[in-house]
């Protein structure tokens, strides 16, 4: 009996030991982007390898709660939320590699842009029509070079819409007159750089003061 005893102690032991324990519920943060800085999901992702990251593509102005983090460029118009500068940016006009022409002066961006411009002979190029190609003016991409370049002044109303940097670059590799609008960081060799404008910051917003681990993400992008 002794024997026994000693065998079902050491078998209940055996099995409180084997017995599944609970699992850890994940950390989790919500990541709403716009396309002009997808190119920073990649330091999001190294910076919290351990954290559950539910990443949306859309034009952001303010996150809507304290468990998201936005990131994008330059400054909304009404900045109230708390926002952190984790990198830069600059917006670079490109051409299609065949189109010759030479650098543009931010005036010749503009005289392009705003419709004063309408053929590349204008600017010692050949004798074609130009092609603009632009965003929806609620991209932030957008609204930075309407700011920063245009100052205010309208795009022609024959400019075509990109929805997309990579919808943007594919139509500019595609016809010799077209003329667009990028990032530094989403530059290719499909695409020829002819002006680069000054250099904006990379924000991430939140709804209010960062703390735990979405203050910890924060930090560790900004080094």
């Amino acid at each position: 009996m002794k024997r026994l005893s000693l065998l079902l102690t050491f078998l209940l032991a055996a099995c409180a030991g084997n017995a599944p324990t609970a699992a850890a519920t994940p950390q989790l943060i919500h990541v709403q982007y716009t396309f002009a800085a997808q190119p920073w999901l990649a330091e999001v992702y190294a910076c919290a390898p351990d954290v559950v990251i539910v990443a949306e593509e859309r034009p952001v102005n303010h996150p809507a709660t304290d468990s998201i983090v936005a990131i994008r460029i330059g400054e909304p118009f009404s900045l109230t939320a708390p926002a952190y500068q984790i990198g830069s940016e600059e917006i670079v006009i490109g051409v299609n590699p065949k189109n010759q022409i030479g650098n543009l002066t931010a005036e010749n961006v503009r005289s392009i842009f705003s419709g004063r411009i309408i053929r590349w002979d204008e600017l010692g190029g050949k004798e074609t029509p130009v092609q603009v190609w632009v965003f929806a003016s609620g991209e932030d991409l957008q609204q930075v070079f309407d700011a920063q370049v245009m100052g205010g002044m309208p795009v022609t109303s024959h400019a075509r819409l990109a929805a997309s940097p990579q919808e943007m670059i594919n139509a500019i590799a595609a016809d010799g007159n077209a003329i667009g609008i990028l990032t530094r960081r989403w530059m290719e060799s499909k695409v020829r750089e002819v002006f680069a404008s000054v250099s904006v910051p990379v924000l991430a917003i939140t709804s209010s003061e960062p703390q735990g681990i979405i203050q910890a993400l924060i930090a560790c992008l900004q080094k």
